[in-house]
């Protein structure tokens, strides 16, 4: 999973925005952040939003990567009971549901020993 370091201040984050949220810089460069995370904790939702194709319950998780970067997301574990926080993941490349009709793509997380 790719993150952004703030070339001014070194802040490190996985969504690239315009500007750099503690020092507002703007020039960023791209690093991995890691294939292993760890999950800090997660919910299952039973009711997803109108609109979004997904059988419930939708397990979302928040990690964080062993540079402390923290990012949430889909779990995509077929047994919730295997879920235990400090369980370690690894983020994926797939498919996460349909929003009308279509469908959209994003990093989920997978037990790590399961990839």
């Amino acid at each position: 999973m790719t993150g952004y370091k703030c070339k001014n201040c070194g802040r490190i984050g996985h969504i690239h925005g315009a500007r750099c949220l503690n020092c507002k810089g703007t020039e960023f460069e791209e690093i991995k952040l890691g294939d292993e995370c760890e999950l800090l904790t997660y919910t299952q939702v039973y009711n997803p939003p109108a609109g979004v194709d997904v059988d419930p319950p939708l397990m979302i998780g928040l990690v964080k990567f062993p540079n402390e970067v923290k990012a949430m997301g889909q779990l995509e574990i077929a047994n919730p009971e295997d879920l235990q926080i400090g369980r370690k993941l690894k983020p994926v490349w797939g498919e996460l549901r349909k929003m009308r009709g279509k469908k959209v793509y994003g990093f989920k997380f997978k037990l790590a020993e399961e990839t």
